[in-house]
């Protein structure tokens, strides 16, 4: 067993190394490009430079702050403040907005990884959240486009009330002759959690009289963590609709059997017709 433990270590740390660039900057300076990805699918490229006396400074050369404005972050001296205390935690500090690191070289490869896991923290809490904020923006531009090739019209971002409080939506179309529909796009974070807030939601809007013509459909994404069959249970149970975000080709059809899309608009009668 032993043998083979060094046989896979020894394979992968070939094969890792491998994947590894290197290349010089100057005499006394290099560049490292690390098979580690940011959010944005760019790898983490760190440089090391000689400072004499056995020490050296690791530095991102700017790129992992670079990165986080290019996601449309500004960095505010609360954004700055909060970045200092995560690199500090690791001995790190930010000057000229690069991450910087002086290390004696006895510990330069213990001082890389611990380079490595902050840069990447960094990179991944501002960035992967701005992704998914972005994704969730793009699934209801794909619902709005359904909506509209229905000729549904609809606001954006309107609140609904229930018994207790208002629950925001992202479309709500008002009854017209036909029920109205208020649609809401789950994240694909903390689903089972977000599942039972969404009980609870479509529960107090139930207990409403006057929404009795309301249609709930919701629409949960699947691309970040997949939703367990109880979780799926728990909003089929309240909503009218409930589709993942990769069948909304099956919408209109759901619409369709709650009568959403069955009548044309009542319009008024003008006087004297």
């Amino acid at each position: 067993m032993a043998k083979m433990i060094d046989s896979v270590l020894e394979t992968y740390l070939r094969a890792y190394q491998g994947l590894i660039a290197v290349e010089p900057i100057d005499d006394s300076s290099v560049t490292i490009s690390f098979p580690f990805h940011l959010a944005a699918n760019h790898r983490i490229e760190i440089t090391v430079t000689d400072l004499g006396s056995e020490k050296c400074i690791v530095s991102d050369g700017a790129r992992t702050l670079g990165e986080i404005q290019d996601a449309g972050y500004s960095l505010t001296s609360q954004t700055k403040r909060r970045l200092e205390w995560i690199a500090s935690l690791s001995d790190l500090r930010i000057v000229n907005d690069h991450l910087v690191l002086e290390t004696a070289y006895a510990d330069l490869g213990t001082s890389i990884q611990k380079f490595l896991e902050v840069s990447k923290t960094i990179g991944d809490v501002y960035l992967v959240h701005k992704q998914r904020a972005d994704a969730g923006d793009e699934l209801i531009t794909q619902v709005r486009t359904v909506l509209d090739s229905k000729n549904i019209l609809y606001r954006q971002r309107e609140k609904i009330w229930g018994r207790l409080e208002s629950h925001p939506f992202d479309l709500v179309a008002p009854p017209n002759g036909h029920p109205g529909l208020a649609v809401g796009v789950l994240g694909g974070q903390n689903t089972h959690a977000l599942a039972q807030i969404w009980y609870y939601k479509c529960d107090d809007i139930r207990n409403r009289e006057q929404n009795n013509n309301i249609k709930l459909a919701l629409v949960y994404d699947v691309r970040f963590e997949p939703w367990s069959d109880t979780s799926k249970a728990i909003l089929e149970s309240r909503a009218d609709v409930v589709l993942p975000g990769d069948s909304l080709k099956e919408l209109p059809r759901q619409l369709e059997s709650q009568g959403v899309l069955n009548q044309k608009p009542i319009r008024s009668k003008r006087r004297g017709s």
